[in-house]
């Protein structure tokens, strides 16, 4: 859970950060942000504050990167991470097995408010898949109950969790948010002002 908590009430959270960054252009992790973080460091730092138990997912390729956040970060390589998102997220589930649960956050998403995560993490239950709504659309980062770990150690492909959220329309959890973040990535490199 959050900060101070036991590890039988423990969730974690867990960053995806292993795409590729073909629409940018370059290697978006490391395009700095008006707050003089990288992209990757900014979406780190507010989960980092909040949770007690975390795995960052990068390439395995991706040693420098990895040496760096590896003393606040539970770092794993994902060997498929190039084959989607699916494989990238079965790679960090072999690091969770204590846990009741955990917010599956995208690397490219720093924008994300540690309200949010909160909310998440309160709404999340061993059988529970949550996931955060600003005025009407659905964003991330998403709450997965352990109870569907193992399913999500056999995903495949480009989705990552979507496809158990597709599968499970009954089991999920709404939490409305006031946090627009939820709904903003950095896939394309942000046009220059004349």
């Amino acid at each position: 859970m959050l900060a101070n908590s036991v590890s039988s009430t423990t969730v974690g959270c867990i960053v995806l950060a292993a795409g590729s960054s073909v629409r940018f252009g370059s290697d978006k992790r490391h395009y700095r942000l008006g707050s003089g973080h990288t992209l990757l460091e900014q979406t780190l730092l507010c989960a980092q504050a909040l949770f007690n138990e975390r795995v960052l997912v990068l390439r395995h390729d991706d040693h420098g990167l990895a040496q760096r956040f590896a003393d606040h970060w539970r770092v794993v390589l994902a060997r498929d991470a190039g084959l989607g998102m699916g494989y990238s997220l079965a790679a960090a589930l072999t690091a969770t097995q204590h846990w009741r649960g955990a917010v599956i956050a995208l690397g490219d998403m720093p924008w994300v408010q540690a309200t949010t995560y909160q909310a998440i993490t309160e709404a999340l239950q061993p059988n529970s898949l949550v996931v955060p709504y600003y005025q009407g659309q659905r964003g991330n980062p998403v709450g997965i109950g352990c109870q569907h770990f193992a399913a999500l150690t056999k995903a495949e492909g480009d989705v990552g969790a979507r496809a158990l959220l597709q599968r499970h329309p009954e089991l999920l959890q709404q939490v409305q948010v006031d946090d627009p973040g939820i709904l903003k990535d950095l896939d394309v490199l942000p046009a220059v002002p004349n």
